[in-house]
C-alpha cells in the first residue's frame, strides 16, 4: 500500500473583497497529494516548473505568457490529486475554520482515499495549526511538519503557487491554459457551504 505526502498552504483571507465589495471567505486551505515514494522526483520537478519565479509570486500577478508556460512545465509534477476549500460558512457556525476545511478534506473527494492511508503532512503559509490539530486529516497523520519550506522548498511554493491561483480558477478570472489547476490530472475546487 503506497503512502502519501501531503502539502497544505494555510491561507487566511479575512483582507480580501470579491468584485462586489463583499467578504470573501476568511479561510482557506490548499492541498497537494504526492505518493510518498515519487516525492524526490516531484521536488525536483516542482523546482524545474518554477525556475525564474519569484518565490512569493501570486498568480494573477504573473504574466498571461508566463501563467501558461508555468501550467505546462507543472504537468510534469507528479501528483495524485490537488483540493482547494474555502471557510465560507458564517463565523457563528464554526469553531475552528481550519478544522472544519481539513474534516471536508478528509471525508470529501480523492483526498478521502488519502486520509484512510499511511500519510504525512507538510504545512506551509505561515499558520500554526493550534486547534485543527485533532482534525480528522492531522490526527491520522504519521507526523505533522509545520515547516515545510525546510524540508521541500518547491512543493511548499508550489502548493503556495495554488493558493493563489485558487480564486481566479474558481471565478473563471484565467482562461483555460492559464488555470494553474489545468495542470493536474484530479482536483477539486470549492467551499464549505
Amino acid at each position: 500500500m503506497n503512502g502519501y505526502t501531503i502539502f497544505l498552504a494555510v491561507t487566511d483571507r479575512t483582507d480580501r473583497t470579491d468584485r462586489t465589495g463583499q467578504s470573501d471567505p476568511v479561510f482557506a486551505l490548499t492541498a497537494l497529494a504526492v505518493e510518498s515514494g515519487r516525492l524526490g522526483e516531484a521536488e525536483e520537478r516542482a523546482a524545474a516548473a518554477l525556475a525564474g519565479l519569484a518565490p512569493d509570486a501570486a498568480w494573477l500577478d504573473l504574466d498571461p505568457s508566463v501563467r501558461r508556460e508555468v501550467v505546462t512545465r507543472v504537468r510534469a509534477v507528479p501528483h495524485y490529486a490537488v483540493d482547494h476549500t474555502e471557510h465560507d460558512r458564517e463565523p457563528a457556525r464554526s469553531v475552528s475554520p481550519l478544522a472544519d476545511c481539513l474534516r471536508s478534506l478528509a471525508t470529501d473527494g480523492p483526498f478521502a482515499e488519502v486520509a484512510a492511508r499511511s500519510h504525512t503532512v507538510y504545512v506551509t503559509g505561515g499558520h500554526p495549526v493550534g486547534d485543527a490539530a485533532s482534525a480528522p486529516f492531522l490526527a491520522g497523520a504519521e507526523a505533522v511538519h509545520p515547516d515545510a519550506e525546510a524540508h521541500f522548498p518547491a512543493l511548499a511554493r508550489l502548493a503556495s503557487l495554488l493558493a493563489t491561483a485558487a480564486g481566479p480558477s474558481i471565478d473563471v478570472a484565467v482562461p483555460d491554459e492559464e488555470d494553474l489547476y489545468d495542470a493536474f490530472d484530479r482536483y477539486t475546487l470549492g467551499g464549505l457551504a
